[in-house]
C-alpha cells in the first residue's frame, strides 16, 4: 500500500508542459504548453492564517495542490510545469515537496496565472 488515502485526491488536475519548439502556422519557432496527463489530486486554496503563513515565504502562493509522487513533477520548476484544475491555471512556486521523504507524495505551492 502507498500510505495515501485515495478519497483525499478528489479534485482533476492536468499537468502542462512547455514545449520552446513548437512550429506556429507561419512557421516560426515559439513556445507552447502542451497539455500532458491529468492527475488525481487535492488543491487547497490558502486563506486565514495559511495564507499569511505562505505569504511570508513567497508573496504569491495562493493554493497547494498534493498528489501521489511523480518524477517528472518532482523535477520540475514554474518554468517548464504548470497546473490546470477546472478553468484556472496555477503556476508552480519553487520546488516541489517531497511530503514526507519517502517518494509516496508531492506537494506543490502554486499561484493562480492571470
Amino acid at each position: 500500500m502507498s500510505g495515501v488515502r485515495a478519497g483525499k485526491y478528489r479534485h482533476r488536475v492536468t499537468l502542462e508542459w512547455l514545449n520552446p519548439n513548437v512550429r506556429s502556422d507561419s512557421g516560426e519557432r515559439g513556445d507552447a504548453w502542451v497539455p500532458g496527463i491529468t492527475v488525481w489530486a487535492e488543491v487547497r486554496q490558502l486563506r486565514g492564517r495559511l495564507l499569511f503563513a505562505a505569504d511570508q515565504a513567497n508573496s504569491e502562493t495562493t493554493a497547494t495542490i498534493r498528489m501521489r509522487w511523480r518524477q517528472p513533477v518532482a523535477d520540475a520548476t514554474g518554468k517548464s510545469l504548470r497546473l490546470r484544475h477546472g478553468g484556472q491555471l496555477y503556476r508552480i512556486d519553487g520546488r516541489p515537496i517531497d511530503v514526507d521523504g519517502r517518494r509516496i507524495e508531492l506537494e506543490v505551492m502554486v499561484h493562480e496565472w492571470v
